[in-house]
């Protein structure tokens, strides 16, 4: 695609403005050129620049990788390095026709092209924000220019937007597109044509060695009926798949390949297959075949089969994929239901339908054990050699096709591949028998049971667990989506919790009956704690849970996550005179937890002494109420700014990394982490503080970047400190929750932190801090933030953020980090509280969080890697500086 863009490489190549620029440009691509700058020999129209990127190339290199291993080398989107805008009828005009409507976010090619076949072809207004758009399409009464469009378009409404990820075919919905799937979505035709117009007589299919038996014939049969509106016939090209033609012809009925198909009457769909099969047209002919399609005594063995298991009873079907579904990671509706979130379901509907048995098809050992084990005596299923995940990952297979092949060679493969085809159409087979049918995911062999079921079915049902949740929470009540969290939820894997651990040591053993009351007392307080944090309708929300906390005796993390928090997003856990509490970072930040806190030790200390202690100046109690403002998201109240604009001002050149946090992992592992926890008496941190006229924070950056200098002497680029700072003073919404934090950058020179005393180095950080908080900063980034924000969140409707952070994290080594939440307010029990810990994750560098508690600071370094020397060299600068008592343990 071709894109405006503000500048291009020095090298480009001067093209002259016409109708048919984007023609030019092309033929150029096709030399291997990439940057064009455009002047208007009229005059009518400013200079620009177009800049070409491959359609592939717009999605993250993690995201090609999986998909070019899903199509087995093929694509979803084609190159259109040729395109004929009028050979109308290989145009998919009535993609366009189902709108009344088109909403333009972005002017690019793509955009354009779409707008010239609209305007030319159809009657439906199109409006931009953007008015470059008349550079390139002149005045017309069905072209508007408006200063904005509706926030969320009418469902009547083609919205079309920037970017790769919006497809449509992740959820079945093309109201919501990007330009390139927009583009597609009428050209496609085009991208199997090679230029020819036809006419064609013939559809030839080939299908991957990766494709299953479901897929090979749920595929021909949507190929059939997309292509007999055109006069077209389908057959697939012999020997293209891995089942041989004696397998195929044995037991099914596939058309062979026309004697007088030639190149030239025939469109070829092969490694471009995808770009057809995601398009919207070839999605109005789902897979619709009968018993016809199987050799006639296969199918009689079925069904005679189907009738003895099944004997009259009413019986509930499920399909339970696993294995290379788990091992590939997939995203969107190919994301399917674990065995716990399909039993969830499986509960409700035997409750509802009063069901008999439940028929159970599965490849996975794994998912026949769990959901057997839960419905004991109700379970039937084929005996067939069943595979796991973990069999898979040992065999270093992500596929099923890959591990069946390092299984198996030669016809000992061949002929586990006919048992293996026979026992799972039996399954799909039985399935489609049943009486309801109940399934994972999208798979083949959704529309292979769906197909052979002729619709008789009482209800059918496709789990889609990445865009409409765990069923076990599907009837809570939803109350909000989440904005602000999404910066913290673009940070780790979705499919995982991101959360924060706190470790408290206590004088006294822990009191689990004060826990609970100060914890009810608490959610008085601030009930945003009792939210529920789930996937509704491709929206990350919070939901209503009356579900109780998790309160148990273990030293074992509790995750503040899903079912292992019982959806809640604060979790504890104790033993002896340890508490853990693990709090859901998505919801919360650190200083927005600190309320929280604060309020909890406050109701827990009078309950477990059995005293009421003076309420210490700003907390707030159970007599309060409930607290106004804690769900107020100050990223709101500035407008969003695209983050590529600031971010890449923002970073410098190189800086030092620390070879230990070079890791091929993506996260640190967790039996590679260490904790520590440095701890000093306040009155002499804070008289070293005031002697070097620093802070907290200034001191504790200053600190840690000499303990990195000190141990790696030989550096001589800068050390880089993160800084995270809450928004909440600048914006007015102190008493928020929610994750309210920018973040600032500070670089420290290596001849600075050895050649300047500490007053100086204190001084100049505490400057560039009091710049960076600025009032007119702060809301800038507000900007900035709410833009990643509203980008994640996107990215999380259409099922792409964990690829989106994978690949960002791949390019990621570790970072050093220094947080200073301030003083948790604890009045007269403080001194009964020890914050040993306080982390967030598994991390490849280095972060401190620092609190004071009671009359001590208590500095939780966390860091990705085995190893004391930097923790240590920290505690013997603070001694250095005067610090007498500072002390150093090892925690978990």
């Amino acid at each position: 695609m071709l894109n405006l863009v503000p500048e291009i490489a020095e090298e480009y190549v001067t093209l002259k403005h016409s109708e048919n620029i984007f023609h030019d440009a092309l033929t150029e691509v096709q030399k291997g050129e990439t940057h064009f700058h455009v002047t208007d020999p009229k005059g009518q129209v400013p200079d620009y620049n177009l800049e070409y990127i491959e359609n592939m190339m717009m999605f993250p290199e993690q995201v090609r990788g999986l998909i070019t291993k899903m199509t087995n080398g093929g694509a979803v989107y084609g190159r259109y390095l040729y395109y004929d805008e009028t050979d109308i009828d290989n145009i998919c005009l009535d993609f366009l026709k189902q709108f009344k409507k088109i909403e333009m976010e972005v002017v690019d090619e793509y955009s354009i092209g779409v707008t010239r076949i609209a305007l030319e072809h159809t009657d439906i207004p199109v409006y931009f924000t953007d008015d470059r758009i008349k550079w390139f399409i002149g005045e017309t009464n069905s072209l508007h220019i408006v200063d904005s469009l509706p926030e969320e378009p009418d469902k009547d409404t083609l919205r079309v937007i920037a970017g790769a990820f919006e497809m449509g075919y992740t959820k079945r919905d093309w109201h919501r597109v990007g330009s390139v799937a927009a583009f597609q979505n009428l050209f496609f035709w085009q991208a199997f044509t090679g230029g020819k117009k036809g006419p064609f007589k013939y559809i030839e299919v080939i299908m991957s060695q990766i494709t299953g038996i479901g897929g090979l014939l749920s595929q021909i049969s949507i190929v059939t009926h997309a292509g007999e509106p055109r006069g077209l016939q389908t057959f697939l090209r012999p020997g293209c798949t891995r089942y041989s033609e004696e397998l195929l012809g044995k037991y099914f009925h596939i058309n062979p390949k026309p004697a007088d198909a030639t190149e030239d009457n025939t469109l070829v769909l092969s490694d471009l297959y995808s770009v057809f099969s995601t398009s919207w047209y070839a999605n109005q002919y789902p897979s619709n075949f009968d018993e016809s399609i199987l050799d006639e005594g296969f199918a009689a063995e079925m069904r005679e089969y189907a009738d003895a298991i099944l004997g009259g009873r009413r019986v509930l079907g499920v399909l339970a994929r696993g294995t290379d579904y788990v091992t590939l990671n997939l995203g969107g509706d190919r994301r399917h239901a674990t065995p716990d979130q399909m039993i969830s379901a499986i509960q409700d509907w035997m409750e509802e339908g009063k069901y008999d048995k439940i028929f159970l098809a599965t490849e996975d050992k794994d998912n026949l054990d769990k959901i057997r084990a839960a419905f004991p005596g109700k379970v039937m299923a084929i005996s067939q050699e069943r595979h796991t995940v973990s069999e898979m990952q040992k065999k270093n297979s992500s596929i099923i096709y890959e591990f069946e092949q390092k299984l198996n060679t030669g016809k000992a493969y061949s002929d586990a591949l006919e048992d293996t085809t026979v026992n799972y159409f039996y399954a799909l087979y039985i399935l489609a028998r049943c009486d309801a049918f109940l399934c994972s995911g999208q798979c083949n062999g959704w529309d292979t049971v769906r197909a052979l079921n002729g619709g008789k079915f009482e209800k059918a049902r496709k789990l889609m667990v990445t865009f409409e949740g765990d069923p076990a929470v599907e009837k809570f009540k939803e109350i909000r989506p989440i904005t602000a969290g999404m910066f913290a939820r673009g940070a780790y894997p979705v499919g995982k919790a991101f959360f924060m651990t706190y470790r408290f040591d206590l004088r006294d053993k822990v009191d689990s009956d004060a826990i609970k009351s100060a914890w009810e007392k608490t959610l008085k307080v601030y009930p945003y704690l009792t939210y529920a944090v789930e996937t509704r309708g491709g929206k990350l929300v919070f939901l209503e849970n009356k579900l109780p906390f998790v309160i148990k005796e273990t030293a074992e993390i509790t995750e503040p996550f899903s079912r292992s928090g019982n959806f809640h997003t604060v979790t504890f856990c104790y033993m002896a005179n340890t508490l853990w509490i693990y709090a859901d970072h998505v919801p919360f930040d650190g200083t927005g937890f600190m309320h929280v806190l604060e309020t909890f030790f406050y109701h827990y200390y009078c309950d477990a002494d059995n005293h009421e202690y003076d309420v210490p100046e700003g907390v707030f109690t159970e007599k309060d109420g409930v607290v106004e403002g804690q769900e107020e998201d100050a990223y709101l109240m500035a407008n969003p700014i695209d983050p590529k604009e600031v971010m890449g001002k923002m970073l410098g050149g190189k800086i030092f990394v620390a070879k230990e946090t070079v890791q091929d992992d993506i996260f640190a592992q967790k039996e590679n982490c260490r904790g520590y926890c440095i701890s000093v008496p306040s009155g002499e941190m804070m008289k070293y503080t005031k002697s070097v006229k620093g802070s907290p924070m200034s001191v504790l950056s200053v600190l840690f970047a000499k303990a990195m200098e000190r141990e790696n002497p030989e550096n001589k680029l800068p050390i880089s400190m993160m800084t995270p700072i809450s928004i909440r003073k600048v914006m007015g919404n102190e008493n928020s929750l929610l994750h309210q934090v920018v973040h600032a950058y500070y670089e420290f020179k290596t001849d600075e932190l050895s050649e300047s005393d500490d007053e100086t180095l204190n001084t100049k950080y505490r400057a560039f801090l009091k710049g960076y908080t600025g009032e007119e900063n702060i809301r800038m980034l507000c900007g900035v933030y709410r833009g990643i924000c509203e980008g994640y969140a996107k990215a999380f409707a259409a099922g792409a953020l964990d690829n989106i952070i994978l690949e960002q994290r791949s390019h990621m080594n570790g970072s050093f980090g220094v947080s200073y939440l301030g003083t948790l307010r604890t009045g007269d029990y403080g001194d009964k509280i020890r914050m040993t810990a306080f982390h967030a994750m598994q991390e490849k560098g280095i972060m401190l969080q620092t609190t004071e508690v009671g009359d001590h600071f208590y500095i939780d370094w966390y860091q990705g890697f085995p190893g004391e020397r930097y923790a240590a060299a920290m505690r013997d600068l603070m001694l250095e500086a005067g610090m007498k008592n500072v002390t150093i343990e090892r925690v978990e």
